[in-house]
């Protein structure tokens, strides 16, 4: 990880961390990423206040470089993903935070496939970005860049989605969180081509109000609403739905390992899924790792984010993998996880099946897990700490092999994420709280 750039893009404290000048210093670079050729640039962003200001400001920045922009405005991050790679862009930019608050925001970019920018790449516009002199030629003259708002591309991602679906998903009642964020200008066009008959909720956004109590990270939430309302199943997005939870209709929780084992074992069933296997990130649970091993999949394991998945999936030719947050990659169809893709593959799946999901999930255990966080100043410092080392191995040493720890630092945020996992969820939260506890001392 770079001094801004972490696992999922350029992330900060809005007109802090994250400022209109860094926005523009990185259209800058991008807009003259190619000197002897005009670069072209999709623009998307989601719903929170501060989007349009940092999307100006990289748009200005492309086209002082010469590079032309064509700005959809509120739409999701992997949106920008399939339009990229199918509409012969250069770059996509997405500005978002994902699940984060309001306040924060962040900027993602795509390479021409599609996929998350190269690291070698962004460690480029770091340097740019810290550098005193402005050392790339401004456009002049007509080789200014050229800006264009259009809201057809929309329609083209949305025929994508449709393309993905069965016809007898419309017999399925669903209820939809959007998150206040950007499925909120896509989900209800959506469901309504698909027919399904959708209830949709949290898609009035204010640009304050993203992932205010609402949507993945608090999908919860709905579980009286989906107990009440006779739904086969709920699905919930973050802010840029990029990722997908869902609740069965007795108001559980299906979170992304439920949802990659329920579409591996379709995938197996239907002679789909390549080489017998599939990619996950530490974060999965050892009940999930245990399921896939009783029905002869394979896993292959990679460090937490979604690009790190990707990467694994290409390389080996692997056609499903994702993580236990609800980023899933179906690979053949798209290069980053789609939290609305997910919702039609996992409709496809009870459709054909003609199974509830609790049913289908009979034989996944899941074993207890706690997840802890805690704000650190210095990351590296808590983590090389030889006495925090040592308690992580007593504690480890104390599982006797039934469960397992996880340390590591946040990606996007000053943060460290302990996780643990045993046979009782005291036992998780006994040992999270006792790291916990000692990171703190630490300090």
């Amino acid at each position: 990880m770079g001094k801004y750039f972490g696992t999922d893009g350029f992330r900060g404290l809005s007109n802090k961390g994250l400022k209109a000048e860094h926005a523009f210093r990185i259209g800058r670079f991008i807009g003259y990423a190619n000197k002897d050729k005009k670069i072209k640039v999709l623009i998307a962003r989601d719903t929170r206040l501060s989007g349009k200001m940092l999307a100006d400001s990289l748009a200005a920045g492309i086209i002082s470089s010469g590079g032309d922009v064509v700005n959809i405005d509120v739409s999701t991050t992997p949106s920008v993903s399939y339009l990229v790679r199918h509409c012969g862009f250069d770059f996509g930019v997405m500005i978002s935070a994902s699940h984060n608050p309001y306040y924060d925001n962040g900027i993602k970019i795509f390479n021409s496939l599609g996929e998350k920018l190269e690291e070698s790449i962004e460690n480029e516009i770091e340097k740019y970005i810290d550098s005193v002199e402005d050392y790339i030629p401004r456009a002049l003259n007509e080789k200014l860049g050229r800006y264009l708002d259009s809201s057809k591309f929309l329609d083209l991602y949305i025929d994508f989605l449709v393309s993905k679906a069965i016809p007898q998903i419309s017999k399925l009642n669903i209820l939809v969180d959007c998150s206040n964020g950007s499925a909120s200008s896509i989900a209800p066009k959506l469901l309504s081509r698909l027919g399904v008959n959708a209830s949709i909720v949290n898609s009035d956004p204010n640009g304050l109000n993203i992932n205010d109590r609402c949507g993945s990270t608090h999908i919860n939430n709905l579980s009286s609403v989906v107990k009440n309302g006779n739904y086969d199943i709920a699905f919930a997005f973050d802010g840029d739905a990029d990722r997908c939870l869902a609740m069965d209709n007795e108001g559980k929780v299906i979170d992304g390992d439920a949802i990659m084992y329920l579409n591996a074992l379709f995938l197996k069933k239907h002679n789909q899924l390549k080489n017998n296997s599939i990619v996950l990130t530490v974060m999965s649970n050892i009940g999930l790792k245990i399921a896939l091993k009783n029905n002869n999949i394979s896993i292959a394991e990679v460090g937490v984010g979604d690009k790190y998945v990707q990467a694994e999936m290409k390389n080996k030719g692997y056609l499903l993998g994702g993580e236990q947050s609800g980023h899933i990659i179906f690979l053949d169809d798209l290069n980053t996880g789609d939290g609305l893709l997910t919702m039609i593959k996992m409709l496809n799946l009870l459709s054909t099946e003609k199974q509830d999901v609790k049913t289908l999930l009979k034989d996944l255990t899941i074993y207890p897990q706690c997840l802890k966080n805690i704000h650190v100043s210095n990351k590296d410092a808590i983590l090389s700490h030889q006495g925090f080392l040592n308690m992580v191995k007593e504690c480890e040493k104390s599982l006797n092999g039934q469960g397992r720890i996880l340390v590591r630092p946040s990606g996007t945020e000053p943060l460290i994420r302990v996780m643990a996992e045993a046979k009782t969820q005291e036992v998780c939260e006994e040992i999270c709280d006792k790291l916990i506890n000692y990171i703190n001392d630490l300090q």
